[in-house]
């Protein structure tokens, strides 16, 4: 099973009878209110939008809110790429409501990983912040991106460079366009695998038999101020001031 359809299996049981307050789908991000107030945030994949089929999901249908979750949450791993990540949007609202119990870690991901003097880190995602603190660390960084990035590598590198790697770092957004499944099976021999950003489920049982060792997502504290910045076509940089960064350990 994939790892989009493990999460959409434990959230929609969560979902029953809960309804979307609003929804805003971004440049870059889509965010998802559910009555409760609880928010999440998913990665649009604004480069690659172009190429998907027009009318083929959720998007411009103007009658999001007010639907069920679970309506939205189903569209998590689809082929449209906005839908994906509204269903990834709606599954982080419900699951920062639902499972606010799991016990998790304030603070940046390089607190909460094992990184130590020599480490080839593979980076699956181009995390800038996260690049310059590993900069002032004995380590071998190299970035795999989908996106034409300067410093970083193809996707297709990957292949080689995770299997070689101590630490792979890889973005949440992999679970919205189903790459993430291939990715970890690349990443089984590394000491320390995370998934990170804003789009990352903090859901520690989809990945509790998995070559996962830390979750680092997002809480949103300031849903007015995030739909706004979403909504006026912003990324995280933007909206990081009105959101907490958690992290979870899962050994």
């Amino acid at each position: 099973m994939k790892i989009a359809d493990t999460i959409r299996a434990l959230v929609t049981e969560q979902a029953a009878g809960r309804r979307v307050e609003r929804v805003q789908i971004g440049l870059i991000y889509c965010a998802v209110q559910l009555e409760s107030g609880s928010t999440g945030v998913a990665f649009t994949f604004p480069a690659e939008r172009s190429a998907q089929p027009c009318g083929a999901g959720l998007s411009g249908q103007g009658n999001l809110a007010g639907r069920k979750a679970d309506q939205l949450i189903e569209h998590l791993g689809s082929g449209e790429l906005v839908s994906s990540a509204l269903g990834m949007a709606a599954a982080n609202a419900l699951i920062a409501d639902s499972f606010a119990g799991q016990r998790a870690l304030e603070g940046d991901i390089l607190d909460h990983l094992d990184i130590r003097k020599g480490d080839r880190i593979c980076m699956v995602g181009c995390f800038l912040p996260v690049l310059e603190k590993l900069g002032n660390l004995e380590v071998k960084v190299t970035t795999v991106d989908q996106v034409a990035k300067a410093a970083a590598e193809p996707a297709e590198r990957s292949e080689q460079l995770l299997p070689a790697s101590q630490v792979a770092i890889i973005t949440g957004t992999s679970i919205i366009n189903n790459t993430v499944d291939d990715l970890l099976r690349l990443a089984a021999g590394c000491r320390e695998v995370a998934i990170l950003g804003p789009s990352t489920p903090l859901l520690a049982e989809a990945f509790r038999d998995l070559p996962v060792h830390c979750l680092s997502g997002i809480r949103v504290d300031d849903p007015d101020a995030v739909f706004r910045i979403i909504g006026e076509g912003g990324g995280f940089r933007f909206f990081k001031d009105y959101t907490t960064k958690l992290n979870i350990r899962l050994d």
